[in-house]
């Protein structure tokens, strides 16, 4: 019983102390900015050289241009005696219950999620996936680094209360070694996540084209992928690699929308617009878009970012009229390999979801989290729910090549 007792007292002087680190300054100064261009350039670039493309300051100026309707951007650059030790880009969104429609549900939650609404601070990317949302210094302690995202993001959730309240804040997509040294955000009432696991492959360096892929691939997932290659062309369909986006821009966002309409989630619909302006912005060293289509009409794409030594599948769209009978999926999928070996990149990310087809290309699953901090003490078990997008799915496991 003592015992008890006097746990139960160590839990709460904990909880004070955890408190107390909260509510005092870090010995860290913060500049905050509704937009990059009232940001130090060269404090931003220093600390975001070797960051995610999704860091640059011409893509930020490009998000702030093509923003989500709805969607805010927000920045903080973090300085210890008067050194930039953290940058950091984050989102503000309202989402309601409508964006969350698709979402398999029974009566009751269906109509406690009409009456959903709420606003969020996501730090990170809510239109990509990855952890593109902050750069470090490399020579400072972790410790203090989460400190600064800790305090930065703490300062925008305050200053934006004259837009509204916002309950919940987020820091998305880390990785296992990342979650690992974020653990100091739980002195700050975060709470680590699981999500979908990415699916990545290596992309080895004997892979001098598709070809060198293939002939790595065991007979019987060569033969299914030769297999979906031949339905598309008995079909009518041709593959167009490197295609233009911004002259396809329109019929781009018309089969993206498809897609995302069928979303679980939708908190975040790019406009009509983007992806000319990114395939522009990156250029060829950076951005491949390929279509499948016949001479009528564009029945499909698939875009791929260069994110350092990473090839990225970034954004598909599809008819799902004409997929229904033809492997359009598939055969998009394939063409970020092709895209990846032409880019020079060591790893291919497939994206989360649709694990199964990813898997059987050579994918395999890497662990992803989120940190989730309501205002209120309790975060709200609704909300955790859709964040996480419930438990992750077993991956299927698949050896698509050939016994070294």
């Amino acid at each position: 019983m003592g015992k008890g007792i006097l746990g139960a007292v160590d839990e709460i002087k904990a909880a004070l102390q955890r408190h107390d680190k909260r509510a005092r300054p870090g010995g860290l100064d913060c500049v905050i900015a509704d937009s990059v261009e009232f940001l130090n350039p060269a404090h931003w670039d220093a600390l975001t050289a070797g960051a995610s493309f999704f860091m640059r300051r011409d893509y930020r100026r490009l998000l702030e241009t093509h923003s989500p309707q709805g969607m805010s951007q927000r920045y903080a650059l973090v300085y210890r005696n008067g050194k930039p030790i953290v940058a950091l880009a984050a989102q503000v969104l309202e989402v309601r219950g409508h964006q969350l429609a698709n979402l398999p549900e029974s009566r009751v939650r269906k109509k406690a999620l009409q009456q959903f609404r709420t606003r969020i601070l996501v730090c990170g990317s809510l239109v990509s996936s990855g952890f593109h949302g902050l750069a470090f210094a490399a020579d400072e302690d972790p410790a203090l680094l989460w400190h600064g995202v800790a305090e930065a993001l703490y300062r925008i959730r305050r200053a934006d209360r004259l837009h509204g309240q916002i309950d919940y804040v987020m820091i998305k997509d880390l990785d296992d070694a990342r979650n690992a040294a974020a653990t100091p955000l739980r002195d700050f009432s975060y709470r680590p996540l699981a999500t979908e696991p990415e699916m990545a492959m290596p992309v080895r360096p004997q892979w001098k084209d598709f070809a060198g892929y293939l002939a790595d691939l065991n007979s019987n997932y060569r033969s299914k992928a030769k297999k979906i290659i031949k339905q598309v062309q008995d079909a009518g369909y041709r593959v167009e690699r490197n295609a233009d986006a911004a002259a396809h821009d329109a019929r781009l966002h018309e089969l993206y929308s498809a897609v995302e309409q069928r979303a679980s989630t939708r908190l975040s619909a790019l406009p009509p617009g983007y992806f000319g302006a990114l395939a522009q912005l990156a250029g060829a060293e950076n951005f491949r878009c390929t279509l499948i289509r016949n001479d009528e009409h564009i029945a499909g794409f698939m875009s791929t970012i260069k994110d350092g030594s990473r090839a990225l599948g970034y954004y598909v769209g599809l008819d799902y009229a004409v997929n229904a009978t033809v492997p359009l999926y598939l055969r998009l999928l394939q063409s970020l390999i092709e895209d990846a070996i032409e880019l020079g990149c060591s790893e291919l990310s497939f994206g989360r979801t649709a694990a199964e087809p990813k898997a059987s290309l050579g994918a395999v699953a890497h662990s992803s989290h989120v940190w989730l901090r309501h205002r209120l003490p309790a975060v709200n078990a609704l909300v955790r729910e859709i964040f996480t997008r419930v438990e992750p799915e077993e991956v299927p496991q698949r050896k698509p090549f050939k016994e070294a």
